[in-house]
Parts: C-alpha cells; sequence; structure tokens
C-alpha cells in the first residue's frame, strides 16, 4: 500500500504543498477557535497543536533552503529540529520586541499564536518563492505489512496504560510485560526473526518512547530532581507573561525550558506538568531515531539498532533524563547536528547553515552538554588536521596510521570556523544571559579540577566514578550487574581501536571517529579527574559519551567474537550464539534487565526500579504532598521551610530561596521556621538526612521524632504535613 508520504512535504509539488498546509492550518486556527468560544474537541486541539508547532515551521524551513530527497527519516528530524530552532527564537524575539512596544506579556496566548500564525506564514512565502524551480516529486510513504508494525506501534500503550495501572491500583504487571516485551524485540533483531529490516526505526522509537513514559507518567505530577526547578522556572515565565532574562540561575538561560514549555503549554493549552510528562518524551525518543540513521548510514542496520539498544538501556536514559528537561532538549539537537556533520552528500553551505542552527539551538537549551560538545572538537579538529599537515613530509603509510584519517580536506566538515563560530555563540550567550550565571559555573568548576588534579586524583571522595567502582555492592546480584557495566566499556575500547585497525572495513567518517576518541577520554576523566564527573554526575557523563560511543560496543562485540571464533572453531555448536550479532544482542538484553530493574524486582534483591518499585523513599510525590507544599507557600510568610533530601526538590519547584535541608542534629533547626513532612516521613516516621564530603554525597535515615517535639501542626492533609516553632 502506497500514500503521498507526509513526513517529506517539502518534496511534494507546490500547488499539493499549498492546499494541504492549508488544510492543517485551517484545521488548527479552527480547533483552537471552536475552544476559545466554549466547544471544546477532546484531543484535538492538542494534538493539531504539536503538530504544527514541532513540524510544520521546519518543513517550510527545509523548503526554503531548498533541501530535498533526504529520506523519510532525514526530512522528519530535521523537521523537527528546526521547528523547535523557530520557536526558541520567535518565544526568544518576542519577549524582547513587545515590551518595547507596550505589551508587556508577550507569553501570553493571544500574542504568541498570532506571532507564531504570522511567522509561519511568513515562512510559507518564502519556501514556495524560493522553491519555485523544484522539479516536483511525489515520495510514497511504504506502509509495512509486516505483523511487527502493528506490534510495536502498540509498545508506547503498555506503557500509558501501565503507569495508569501503577499510579491508581500499584500494579505493575504491564509495566513487567512491556520490560520483557522490549527485551524479546533486542534478541529478535539479534537473531534476525521477526522484526525486518524495515521496522527497524519504527522500533527504535516506540520503544524509546515506552521507555520515557513507562517512567515519566508515574505520579501526576513531575519527578525527579532539576525538572521541579525547571517547572518553577517556566511558571515564572507564564504568571507575569514575561521572562525576566536576568535572573541568576544557569537554567534561566536555558530557552528549552523558559520559551519552548509556555509555547507549548499555551498554544496547546496544556499545564507545563505534563508538557514535560508526555510531549517532551514524544521529542526526546527522537534522539535514538537520529543516532539510528547516524550508525545506520556509517555501517548497517543490525549494528545500528544493536548500538541504540545499548543506548536507551542504559538507565539514564529512562530516568535521569526525564527530569533534565533542557538536556532532552539539547541531545536532539545533538544527534541532529551529528547527523549534519557526517552527510558528505548535502551541499556545503546548506550542511553549515544546519551544523550552526542546531549548535546555537544546543547552547541556549543545555549548557553542560554545549560545554562537553565544545572542549571535543578542538582536539578532535586536531585530530583531524595534524595527519594533512603531516603528509607532505612523513611517508604515507605512516600518515596514515598516525592519523587514523586519509586526509580529505574538502570533504572534511569539521573546520575552524564552525569552531569558533560554535565557541562565539556560546560565549555571547552564557555571559549575558541570567547575569553571566552560565559562564561563571564551567569557570568554577575549572578551577576546582585545577587546584585538585595533582593533589586528589583517584581519591575516591573527589572522584565520584572511581567511588562507584571502589564502593562495596548492595548484593552479589549488584556486583555482577557492576561488572556487566564495566564490561560494556571493555567493549567501547576494543571496538575503538578495531575500527582503527581496520579503517578499510569499518567505514567510520572520520570526524565521527575523532570526537568519538576525545568521548572516550571523557570517560576515562570521569574516573580518575578529581570533581570533573560529579560536576554533572557520573551516570549522566557517561550516558553522553554513549552517543558517540555506543557503535564501537557492537563493533567491539564483533571483533571479540570473531577473534575467539578463530581459535575455537566449535564455537559455532554452542547454543544460542551461532553469530556475533546472537550473542552481542544476548549480553546487551541482560544489560537492559539489570538497567531496568526487572531482575532485582523479579528476586526482590534491594530493586532500583523507579516504575516497578511502588514504595521506598523516591523523588516521586503524589497530589497530597504536591497540594500540602502548595499550601505552605500559598502563605505569603517568608519563613525558613525545613525539608528533608528527597522533599527538598519538590519545594524547590515552589521557591528555591526558602528551603534548607534539615540538619543531623534537630536542635539546630531556626525557630519561628516550618518543617514539611511527605507522605514517606509520615508513614515510616523517618526523615533522610544527607552529607556532602567533596564529590559524594551520602545519605542516612533518622526518627522523624525528634525534630517534631515542642513543633505545632499547622497543616495535615493524611499525605504531607507542616509543623511550626
Amino acid at each position: 500500500m502506497h500514500l503521498l508520504n507526509p513526513l517529506q512535504m517539502n518534496d511534494w509539488d507546490n500547488k499539493t504543498f499549498f492546499w494541504v498546509f492549508q488544510a492543517l492550518q485551517l484545521a488548527f486556527v479552527g480547533v483552537v477557535c471552536l475552544g476559545l468560544v466554549g466547544y471544546h474537541i477532546p484531543i484535538a486541539r492538542e494534538a493539531l497543536a504539536f503538530l504544527y508547532l514541532t513540524f510544520l515551521p521546519g518543513v517550510l524551513v527545509l523548503k526554503a533552503l531548498r533541501l530535498h530527497d533526504l529520506g523519510t527519516i532525514e526530512t522528519a528530524l530535521y523537521s523537527v529540529g528546526l521547528s523547535l530552532v523557530v520557536l526558541m527564537l520567535t518565544g526568544l524575539a518576542a519577549n524582547i520586541a513587545y515590551p518595547l512596544l507596550g505589551y508587556t506579556r508577550p507569553f501570553s496566548f493571544a500574542i504568541l499564536f498570532l506571532t507564531i500564525v504570522a511567522v509561519v506564514q511568513i515562512l510559507l512565502y518564502l519556501a514556495l518563492t524560493r522553491d519555485r524551480g523544484h522539479a516536483a516529486s511525489s515520495p510514497e510513504m511504504d506502509i509495512s505489512t509486516s505483523p511487527a508494525a502493528p506490534f510495536l506501534m502498540l509498545l508506547p500503550f503498555f506503557a500509558i496504560i501501565g503507569t495508569y495501572m501503577r499510579n491508581e491500583y500499584h500494579m505493575v504487571t504491564l509495566l513487567f510485560l512491556l520490560l520483557v516485551l522490549i527485551a524479546i524485540v533486542g534478541l529478535a533483531v539479534g537473531f534476525d526473526r521477526l522484526i525486518p529490516v524495515s521496522c527497524y526505526p519504527l522500533a527504535i522509537y516506540t520503544i524509546a518512547l515506552s521507555l520515557l513514559y513507562h517512567t515519566s507518567l508515574i505520579s501526576e505530577y513531575v519527578w525527579g530532581y532539576d525538572i521541579h526547578h525547571e517547572l518553577h522556572l517556566v511558571n515564572s515565565v507564564l504568571i507575569p507573561g514575561l521572562w525576566d532574562m536576568s535572573i541568576p540561575y544557569n537554567t534561566n538561560g536555558m530557552l528549552s525550558v523558559v520559551a519552548l514549555v509556555p509555547i507549548y503549554s499555551l498554544i496547546c493549552d496544556l499545564d507545563p506538568v505534563w508538557v514535560f510528562k508526555i510531549l517532551y518524551p514524544l521529542l526526546f525518543a527522537l534522539v535514538p531515531l537520529g543516532l539510528y540513521r547516524v550508525v545506520e548510514k556509517q555501517t548497517n542496520a543490525r549494528i545500528g539498532f544493536l548500538s541504540i539498544f545499548f543506548f536507551f538501556a542504559f538507565f539514564t536514559f529512562y530516568t535521569e533524563m526525564i527530569s533534565l528537561a533542557r538536556q532532552q532538549i539539547a541531545e536532539l539537537f545533538l544527534a541532529l547536528t551529528i547527523l549534519a556533520m557526517i552527510d558528505k552528500t548535502m551541499a556545503r553551505n546548506k550542511q553549515a547553515f544546519l551544523m550552526v542552527a542546531f549548535g546555537f539551538a544546543m547552547i541556549v537549551s543545555h549548557y553542560g552538554l554545549s560545554y562537553i560538545y565544545f572542549f571535543s572538537l578542538i582536539p578532535a579538529w586536531l585530530l583531524l588536521v595534524i595527519p594533512e599537515r603531516l603528509q607532505s613530509w612523513l611517508p604515507e603509510g605512516l600518515t596514515g596510521k598516525l592519523g587514523f584519517l586519509k586526509p580529505d580536506l574538502p570533504a572534511r566538515t569539521l573546520v575552524l570556523p564552525y569552531i569558533l563560530v560554535f565557541a562565539a555563540l556560546a560565549y555571547l550567550w552564557y555571559s549575558t544571559v541570567a547575569e553571566g550565571t552560565a559562564l561563571a559555573t564551567v569557570t568554577g568548576i575549572g578551577d576546582k579540577i585545577w587546584n585538585t588534579l595533582f593533589a586528589d586524583s583517584f581519591d575516591p571522595t573527589t572522584v565520584q566514578g572511581m567511588h562507584i567502582l571502589t564502593s562495596q555492592s548492595a548484593t552479589p546480584l549488584h556486583s555482577l550487574a557492576k561488572a556487566v557495566h564495566i564490561a560494556t566499556q571493555g567493549l567501547i575500547a576494543v571496538g575503538l581501536l578495531a575500527t582503527l585497525v581496520k579503517r578499510e572495513r569499518w567505514r567510520i567518517e572520520p570526524e565521527y571517529l575523532a570526537v568519538s576518541l576525545v568521548f572516550l577520554l571523557i570517560n576515562i576523566a570521569g574516573i580518575v579527574v578529581p570533581f570533573f564527573a560529579s560536576s554533572l554526575n557520573t551516570s549522566r557523563l557517561y550516558h553522553i559519551t554513549l552517543i558517540f560511543l555506543a557503535p564501537f560496543a557492537i563493533i567491539g562485540g564483533i571483533a571479540i567474537y570473531e577473534a575467539v571464533a578463530r581459535r575455537i572453531r566449535s564455537i559455532r555448536a554452542v547454543p544460542l550464539i551461532g553469530t556475533a550479532y546472537q550473542a552481542i544482542s544476548a549480553f546487551f538484553v541482560v544489560f537492559f534487565l539489570f538497567n531496568s530493574g526487572l531482575i532485582y524486582q523479579v528476586v526482590d534483591d534491594s530493586p532500583t526500579s523507579m516504575a516497578l518499585e511502588t514504595s521506598g523513599d523516591k523523588p516521586v510525590f503524589n497530589g497530597k504532598e504536591v497540594q500540602g507544599a502548595r499550601w505552605l507557600f500559598s502563605e505569603g510568610i517568608e519563613r525558613p521551610i525545613y525539608v528533608d533530601g528527597t522533599r527538598w526538590w519538590l519545594l524547590l519547584g515552589f521557591d528555591p530561596n526558602r528551603q534548607r535541608y534539615v540538619p543531623a542534629n534537630a536542635s539546630l533547626v531556626e525557630p519561628n521556621s516550618y518543617l514539611y513532612f511527605g507522605t514517606y516521613n509520615l508513614l515510616r516516621d523517618s526523615i533522610r538526612i544527607e552529607a556532602q564530603e567533596h564529590a559524594v554525597t551520602t545519605a542516612a535515615y533518622t526518627d522523624a521524632g525528634w525534630f517534631i517535639r515542642n513543633r505545632n501542626k499547622v497543616y495535615d492533609n493524611a499525605g504531607s504535613a507542616v509543623y511550626y516553632r
């Protein structure tokens, strides 16, 4: 069955494109207007608004650039990326221009709606006039008849229904089933069964979205850590209708939070909480899809799938990243930058435009990821340039071995002007917005690393990665999981070495390989350099490096398997590992089962899963806890609020300046202050006390009774309580 491919609208003839575009726009505007007069069509506004904002502006930019025949995946990914760039720039421009014109609430629905529609009309005019000479084509979309396609499309619904049952009835059966099905898909690809190659992109996106939803949708409120502060900043934009660019928080300078979320919230008529929990996972799930395409173009489809299975099997993807909305968007732009970087068929000026646009969007989305990417570009560029300079006086064979690259300057996409433009944009943004706090932060981290580099290297209290490696695991099963994690890093090292030795077989693009080598050094630095990993968190740092390094784990696995097979000819007689792909898929499915927490949950061995484990002390908050926090801050009395280490994050979403950590000694709590208890505190009569030693945080629980003596209970809703003295 063949239909006109809606994901490649920029390749349609102008007449068809114009009328379909206007029909979509009319439907969107009509649904919005119906809502304004009181006729609400369930889900229609949210779906049409999300489609309009997320896809159509980018399609117009691609058409204006006359970028055609990119393929379904690239066209869809670039369309989404460029749409987000347009939205963030529109929000920034509105926030600057409208107050000068007398409109004091640029982030209000009416002004923002009219502004976005006007911007889209301008882009439509540019697209149709600039692309007038395009030889019309009508790309068709193949509708897969494989039974795997509907099965894969059902996975996100398992996650949605499963989290609903968890939230309402504390039943996790469907979530168990979901994780088992994902593991089966991983094995099916490795054994080349059931899932055809044509379904790999669909499998990547639906599995990624399922994993994200199976955690993001637990609780009816945002959960985790930084996301509470991000929610606070979003509300600080929506309530006054204006983004205060001078608030001195790093996150306040990130348009991925202070512009993009308010735009989606206002135009889609969604509470910001649900923008974070529903819409952002839809965007973040595109990261694995983009990385799959990057790897597939350089190797093959199965290596691409297994690489990305490794990438999203690591727990940070669907746990920590859920509470880091700004990094979700930044990683999407990094994936798009890589995709553009390795494309040697695109015209250089258009490729440069995409790389700079996505680079700028990364800068205004997340400072940490931007710094890591930038500081990897310089040594990677040197790895590319030095062999080119040496070839004039070194033997040809030696330059090939030393540089691992054949000098090919005209085709190289990682060039000095790009690095300089990226550096200039980063410096200008970080030094001017939010009073330069993002620039001051990285400077402070650099000073701390430099001052302790030689004195405290390999000290587990200053090197978070070393602390994780050397600390005692809770149980033997957790020790086995640690060994599996270490093995993946060994596979990455072997894979990079194999790629360098056999460049003719593993034809990884030079730019990708150069940056990957630097990312391996970043990985090592997280283990040996004081305060390096802790500035982000070791698991987040490893997750970021996997964006480049994941494919080399698969290559390393293939290299090891082939080396063993040459020495032990009978290995093919061993059950279940007839090929390298089968052995690798089995290994990474085990890796996934450990990371998802499924194994620990089944054997009841110190469970770790945020979704499967419904008890325990986690930064997941129920409605009564949120209601209690809201009541506390609605009092409007500027008194200190004491809260333990877990509930501290909930209160951060309301006012980051009033809460205090509960001290280990109850007598140190200030008088005339509040004490906030959540559900866990009340049920267990326990408080989490945290202590910081250099880069390592330790926690212990103590009796809550010591802290409420001589205090009056001023609020209680059976799920949270507030005490005063």
